[in-house]
């Protein structure tokens, strides 16, 4: 295959790539957005299912014994099942579950926390349970464009989007590699990095006709292991898809199979040009 049809390939797995990962960026941003518009003590749900709720240990209780949820419909079964430490802001926390009954009406329902004299736990624990008639519904309140839309939560989204970054990433990596069996076969290389002149360089001060033809631009390339370039070559310095000859550049140094030149002329040129060898060397 040409190096023009591998560069071609390689150029749209890029584009692939960047489409994939804004997507995955979006979906992050839904999904840190939407868990911050949730309430915690809102939840959503259907008839017949159980719900699980947690909270602090309210101020004055000593244990989970010590505190009695109180749904506002008989139909909603409220149970503290246990009690543990907090993780992040440590402390004690309660547990409990909510079995909805298969008949409870859709709409708003709430369970309140109360210490057993019944009196309300300070600071007062009210939980909103709405009730949907199917899971449809459920989606459609969700704060999550992603959950709204697809029907999955964004954190899953970006997984399987990870996952497909992987394909454009991985073929990259090969296209590069047959890119630069293509030049090699065709006398060329590409630059893989461009750096300012030297800091001694008089090439900012000095007039144009006393300046060193080692002063531009540095480039560096690697065009093999078998190369014959030496000090002092000229090679040709092309656009990324090897159109038109940029300019030229001098060769300065060359260690194991990496090569250091120095652009004539003043010309500047980005990583991803290409050098050739001229046809007369």
């Amino acid at each position: 295959m040409s190096y023009a049809a591998l560069y071609a390939q390689r150029r749209l797995c890029g584009q692939v790539g960047c489409v994939l990962m804004l997507l995955i960026l979006a979906a992050l941003f839904d999904g840190v957005i939407a868990g911050g518009l949730k309430d915690p003590n809102r939840l959503d749900a259907l008839a017949g299912q159980t719900v699980s709720l947690s909270e602090q240990l309210p101020r004055g209780a000593k244990d989970m014994h010590d505190i009695e949820p109180r749904p506002s419909d008989a139909r909603i079964s409220v149970k503290v099942k246990e009690q543990y430490s907090g993780f992040w802001m440590g402390g004690s926390i309660w547990r409990a579950e909510a079995e909805l009954a298969p008949d409870l009406p859709v709409g708003v329902h709430r369970v309140a926390m109360f210490y057993h004299n019944g009196t309300d736990a300070g600071e007062r624990q009210a939980f909103t349970i709405s009730v949907h008639p199917d899971a449809g519904a459920i989606r459609a309140a969700s704060s999550s464009l992603t959950m709204r839309t697809l029907g999955i939560s964004p954190y899953v989204l970006v997984l399987c989007l990870l996952g497909l970054a992987l394909l454009p990433m991985a073929a990259s990596f090969v296209l590069t590699r047959k890119i630069a069996q293509a030049l090699r076969a065709a006398g060329m290389a590409e630059i893989f990095r461009a750096m300012a002149p030297p800091k001694d360089s008089p090439l900012d001060d000095a007039p144009e006709d006393d300046r060193d033809a080692d002063d531009g631009q540095r480039i560096f390339f690697s065009p093999g292991p078998v190369h014959g370039l030496k000090a002092g070559m000229l090679v040709d310095v092309l656009d990324e898809r090897a159109h038109s000859v940029l300019g030229q550049a001098k060769i300065v140094d060359s260690v194991d199979n990496n090569v250091v030149a120095s652009m004539q002329n003043g010309v500047q040129v980005r990583p991803g040009s290409l050098i050739r060898r001229p046809a007369a060397t």
